[in-house]
């Protein structure tokens, strides 16, 4: 259960990172991209530190540190395979 909640908290931290950065196509431009960068290190720590109490430390650290990086590499494909409102069915805008 621990390492369940290790994990979503993990990831909603990369999102949070994620939605910050200037260039990310997951939505509009965010006001406060300092505040989503600080939320999102802070889950990302409680991720790290509750993966640290389920497994042994360098196995929790290396867990959570392997998911951020997993989530940010699937982000980008995520939010590419979607089609932007001005698009057609092919395409093509």
């Amino acid at each position: 259960m621990m390492a369940a909640l290790a994990g979503l908290c993990t990831l909603l931290g990369a999102l949070c990172v994620y939605r910050a950065a200037p260039h990310q196509r997951l939505g509009g431009a965010v006001s406060k991209p300092r505040a989503w960068r600080g939320i999102g290190g802070v889950l990302v720590a409680l991720g790290a530190w509750l993966f640290c109490r389920a497994l042994q430390p360098a196995a929790g650290l290396f867990s959570a540190l392997t998911l951020v990086m997993c989530a940010w590499i699937a982000l980008p494909y995520a939010t590419a395979l979607r089609r932007s409102p001005s698009e057609d069915r092919h395409g093509a805008r």
